[in-house]
């Protein structure tokens, strides 16, 4: 259960249904929809080949998360400029992508609340979000979900950095902002 501090305004983001349109402005879903077949014939055409391009300003590598189920209050949020950061389901399990866009209206260093949208994404598809955009790592809809993650060096060391710590971003390719401590409420997720 979560606990509200005594005095601490609560907003919310209802969670919708993750289409193409609507996440267009953050990224790209990982899936064959939207995406042309690329011209590849593989053991007599069984095998349809989608092209979905990942941005990194150096190699990029995997993560594998295990989330845990940790409530729909989103803390943070965070921002990389040096790659589109791909979230991808281990266990076929959904779960909720929360974004705003690259160029959010900041409120009190923050994306304003009215800003800040929730997906939630089916366990045969996952999220790929461009370069700047802000995030939540996913909120799992279960106990516990294990997730594809890229990253790169610099990133996955500035995750490591202490939370709401601002980081020129290059050095550790990280920026993230705590929401309350910054802008004075709490921000939940409401599910449709």
């Amino acid at each position: 259960m979560t606990q509200v501090q005594e005095g601490v305004d609560v907003r919310t983001v209802v969670a919708e249904p993750l289409t193409l349109e609507a996440f267009a402005p953050f990224g790209d879903i990982i899936g064959p929809e939207g995406h042309e077949r690329l011209p590849i014939d593989l053991y007599g055409g069984t095998v349809d080949a989608y092209n979905i391009p990942v941005h990194a300003d150096e190699p990029f590598e995997f993560l594998v998360n295990r989330l845990r189920y940790r409530g729909l209050r989103i803390h943070n949020l965070e921002r990389h400029a040096g790659l589109s950061q791909a979230f991808i389901p281990m266990d076929g399990a959904p779960f909720i992508q929360v974004v705003a866009a690259a160029d959010a209206t900041l409120e009190n260093d923050v994306p304003a609340a009215d800003e800040v949208r929730a997906f939630i994404v089916p366990g045969n598809r996952g999220v790929q979000i461009n370069t700047n955009v802000w995030h939540e790592p996913p909120f799992p809809m279960q106990a516990e979900q294990l997730l594809v993650v890229t990253s790169h060096q610099s990133l996955t060391k500035g995750l490591q950095s202490k939370v709401d710590a601002s980081q020129e971003i290059g050095q550790l390719d990280v920026d993230k902002r705590n929401i309350t401590d910054r802008a004075g409420y709490e921000l939940r997720i409401n599910l449709p």
